[in-house]
């Protein structure tokens, strides 16, 4: 699971570089209100991600439960190919977004907004599961080592993401959100291939 999670997190990492760029550059940033004119500043798009965890995250929570009492509870291995489709999906809509201001110029901050609920999403179906999913599966004497795994997975997404991002300037954007939508949906479509297996393996733990 280790290495399905840096897939996820190389691309959600987007958000401050290459989505940040697209924000500052091919966004129209421009709230009028009540004939007030502001400029928001590319940087506050950070802000929406946390805001959606704060409102969302509630609602997951009480889906799984009430799910689980049903017995119709998605498994770890699942939620993690969702949440990798749902990543999917917001570089979809980067990849219209890119196509729009390649037509027409700036456009409009919903397109990111759409984009990072639909990374939020699947940052809800992941993150929390996935650290749920080392604890569980971890023997005891090697939980803390095996949690520090987890997190070094975000570390070599980090550079993953990096030296991707780093390209952003000598791609055409429509392009570039392509890759990340590619990668995410091939390693969900893996996980989903190999989930009997790996549900054999877990023994039991859902």
């Amino acid at each position: 699971m280790v290495f399905f999670s840096i897939f996820f997190w190389s691309a959600f990492e987007q958000a401050g570089s290459s989505l940040t760029l697209f924000a500052d550059r091919e966004t129209n940033r421009m709230i009028t209100l009540f004939g007030w004119n502001w400029l928001m500043p590319a940087g506050y798009f950070q802000s929406i991600n946390p805001l959606f965890i704060i409102l969302l995250a509630p609602f997951f929570s009480k889906l799984w439960v009430d799910l689980g009492e049903t017995g119709r509870e998605p498994s770890s291995p699942i939620k993690f190919a969702i949440g990798l489709g749902l990543l999917a999906i917001g570089f979809v809509v980067m990849i219209a977004a890119a196509a729009a201001y390649q037509q027409s110029g700036p456009v409009s901050v919903l397109w990111l907004i759409g984009a990072y609920f639909f990374h939020t999403l699947g940052e809800l179906c992941l993150s929390p599961v996935g650290l749920s999913l080392v604890t569980k599966l971890a023997p005891v004497q090697f939980g803390s080592l095996m949690m520090g795994v987890w997190f070094l997975s975000s570390v070599a997404a980090g550079f993953v993401g990096g030296f991707f991002a780093g390209n952003y300037d000598a791609m055409n954007h429509v392009h570039f959100y392509m890759i990340p939508t590619g990668t995410a949906i091939g390693a969900a479509l893996l996980l989903l291939a190999i989930t009997p297996k790996l549900r054999k393996w877990m023994h039991g733990i859902h």
